[in-house]
């Protein structure tokens, strides 16, 4: 495709109408640790609401739709600015001049929440994982923006890796029954490869099983099975936000890098409404009052016995509900069982424990 010239620019309806397609963006960071997909979304933002340059914005998409042409995103932006410069109207809400296979708002969703980025998340810690696994890497999934955040242990702390696109259940999260087309809420763990031969294509490049429902779950009665985190179609590089009947789908280069992870160690699936991050002085002030609260309501009924620090601890609701992975006795190969507490009033009460 021939340059455009960047006076087209200078036209401030042109601007403005160019702008309205991309706007969603509340944050610019630089393109470390991303998939290809954010990247792309990510640079060609960048290039023309910051830097109001439309022809690296279109030759990052030009490249991006000869390397992924299934990346349906990608295409609509480049169609989009196209049209905005023929003078036509650029997608809304409604309607679009450019007529995808994809409805225009659920792109336009996906444009948002990709462009949806927290700064300097290196230097930050989220306040629904308060102490790490020391054998078990954590994919946290923030539900409000579609996006899943890949923890390691870096001295008990929860430290951000990378981050990855993700679909979630068609009417969001909260499962309560099988069918009901929501995602569930809580902490899981990946039980199991599905064997290749069990999937069928709309499962993409591989599926991972996760342990829903948990011991939680049943207490509250939530039904369901076959909740799974996994790819997506070959013809497909990624679904709309909101597109599953309930499971986690990642673009398939996504899934893959997960998959391979899951070979080395263990991982697990937290699902959150959304994730509070917090400065690293912050949550270490609220990691160590919780670790207090816990160990002062441990000692009341234990006068003479030594309690081992927790595993791991998981603040889903941020300062209401706690997940406690606990081993009972001394040896390293003791059991540990996961621990449900909630807030009541100032004290933190045990609900029920179940063996992992």
């Amino acid at each position: 495709m021939n340059s455009i010239n960047n006076s087209h620019l200078n036209s401030g309806a042109l601007k403005l109408r160019l702008k309205h397609l991309l706007i969603a963006s509340f944050c610019m960071t630089p393109i470390l640790c991303l998939a290809n997909g954010d990247a792309t979304v990510r640079q060609a933002t960048q290039e023309l609401v910051r830097n109001g340059n439309l022809d690296k914005a279109m030759e990052i998409l030009n490249k991006s739709e000869v390397e992924h042409p299934n990346f349906r995103l990608a295409t609509f932006m480049r169609a989009e600015l196209l049209t905005a410069l023929t003078g036509g109207a650029i997608a809304n809400k409604s309607k679009s001049e450019v007529r995808d296979g994809e409805a225009p708002q659920n792109l336009l969703s996906e444009l948002q929440l990709r462009n949806s980025v927290i700064p300097n998340l290196a230097e930050l810690r989220p306040a629904q994982v308060l102490k790490m696994p020391k054998n078990a890497d954590v994919i946290l999934v923030d539900a409000s923006i579609s996006r899943a955040y890949l923890l390691r242990n870096k001295d008990g702390d929860p430290v951000w890796e990378k981050d990855y696109y993700v679909t979630i259940g068609k009417l969001g999260v909260g499962k309560q029954k099988e069918g009901d087309l929501k995602s569930p809420l809580g902490v899981y763990s990946v039980t199991m490869q599905i064997p290749k031969q069990q999937l069928r294509s709309i499962f993409g490049a591989g599926a991972l099983e996760l342990s829903f429902p948990n011991a939680l779950d049943k207490k509250l009665d939530i039904s369901g099975s076959g909740i799974w985190l996994h790819g997506v179609p070959k013809d497909t590089y990624s679904r709309a936000p909101k597109a599953s009947d309930g499971c986690l789908a990642f673009a398939n280069d996504d899934v893959r890098e997960i998959i391979e992870l899951a070979s080395k160690r263990q991982i697990n699936v937290t699902v959150v409404p959304s994730v509070q991050w917090l400065k690293k002085s912050d949550w270490s002030a609220r990691a160590t009052k919780v670790s207090n609260e816990i160990a002062a309501y441990r000692s009341q009924g234990l006068k003479s016995k030594t309690v081992r620090p927790p595993e791991a601890i998981y603040a889903p609701e941020s300062t209401s509900t706690l997940v406690i992975d606990q081993p009972i006795g001394q040896g390293d190969g003791s059991a540990i069982y996961r621990e449900y507490w909630d807030k009541n009033g100032n004290s933190w009460n045990l609900k029920f424990k179940s063996r992992t």
